[in-house]
């Protein structure tokens, strides 16, 4: 008999719907990588500490990570008990997938926005409903473009705030009216919130339809340990215990790296300081070159549009000089997202924009420049 995937798959799930991430070289000598969001910067010296005295790896961790959700707990400021973690941010959506989603229900996001929600959501047998953002420059959230959307098959709308990759940092009274609007899950996408200054929790200590979720990727600089986390109300978690996998799939030394992380705060806050100054200062000379326009940023990375018919020469122009940036197509293929690396590095994405600007084969004239974008 002949084997035939195609009958044994779930059907919704389609081969080609995977996410596509940056595509930088890992680890390349002279490689300036910002693609990826990622933090500049390595272990805090406590969380070093403890990574060079780890011996334990033989032996499981702990089956609830107990210290690990208690160490989350106090920095964000709620019990315990409504803490779950996940090996990254995606697992604890995957978690949140696997408690409310059934096929056939309907999720709703706001393009441009995380290209994990629809990939992640879509495996799960979720019709993923898009309700885009407004044009530039603000991207507004359209809440009532969300509220018209949802219906009796809607179980869940994300909100990424700050926006990736637009960076935008929408209105808190906007998210309260989604959320008092509507009887499904509201999950506030809180990933780069160190660098906004603003957080939600005064909405999920409000209201009983509220998910935040965080990661410890971008401020305490873990992205290869994987630990991301949510909160969620307190009348849901019997079903959310349940679903989670065992030991939240966060190992035992990226739980023991991220408490000491955060037993390490002035360093870590020092990191984010530096950054969100790198960043304003990347918005500024981004907006000072011909034919750029840096939108306003409350993340670690600033997006903004290039000379519209010449982006992908930009673009091409920054790879050869080992220069990685993220860039996007569609109706964003003039647009690139830079995450704020060491100030050296930002420097570095700057000259070489500067050069590929002055080449004669991409330069436009001034006319040709003005209003470019997206």
């Amino acid at each position: 008999m002949t084997f035939d995937p195609k009958l044994i798959v779930r059907q919704h799930i389609e081969p080609a719907a995977a996410y596509a991430p940056g595509v930088s070289p890992i680890d390349a000598p002279d490689t300036i990588r910002l693609d990826w969001n990622e933090s500049p910067y390595p272990l805090s010296p406590k969380a070093q500490a403890v990574y060079d005295a780890y011996r334990s790896g033989n032996r499981y961790p702990a089956f609830a990570q107990d210290a690990l959700t208690a160490a989350l707990a106090g920095y964000i400021g709620v019990s315990p008990d409504r803490i779950i973690a996940g090996a990254g941010l995606d697992d604890v959506f995957t978690t949140l997938a696997v408690t409310i989603i059934e096929p056939g229900d309907e999720i709703i996001i706001s393009d441009p926005t995380f290209g994990v929600y629809r990939s992640l959501f879509g495996v799960h047998g979720a019709t993923v409903i898009d309700v885009p953002l407004g044009s530039a420059p603000g991207f507004e959230l359209d809440v009532e473009g969300i509220l018209a959307a949802t219906n009796h098959r809607t179980k869940l709308i994300i909100v990424c705030n700050p926006n990736n990759p637009t960076g935008t940092l929408f209105r808190k009274e906007d998210i309260a009216g989604i959320i008092a609007g509507v009887g499904a899950v509201v999950a506030i996408d809180e990933a780069y919130a160190e660098f906004s200054g603003v957080s939600h929790l005064d909405l999920a200590n409000t209201f009983d339809n509220v998910v935040l979720l965080r990661t410890m990727s971008k401020f305490a600089g873990l992205a290869g340990y994987r630990v991301g986390y949510g909160i969620f109300p307190e009348m849901i978690m019997p079903w959310i215990r349940r679903a989670a996998p065992a030991f939240y799939n966060v190992s035992a030394i990226s739980a023991a790296v991220a408490v000491a992380s955060l037993s390490d705060l002035d360093r870590l806050g020092r990191n984010v300081a530096t950054l969100i100054e790198e960043r304003n200062r990347l918005e500024r000379e981004l907006n000072a070159l011909p034919g750029i326009h840096a939108y306003e940023s409350a993340a670690n990375f600033v997006f903004c549009s290039l000379p519209a018919s010449r982006s992908k020469k930009i673009t091409d122009q920054l790879d050869a000089r080992k220069v990685h940036v993220r860039r996007y197509g569609g109706s964003l293929s003039n647009c690139i997202r830079v995450s704020i690396g060491l100030p050296a590095e930002n420097t570095a994405f700057l000259n070489a924009l500067r050069e590929a600007l002055e080449c004669d084969d991409i330069c436009e004239t001034p006319a040709q420049l003005i209003g470019a974008r997206p």
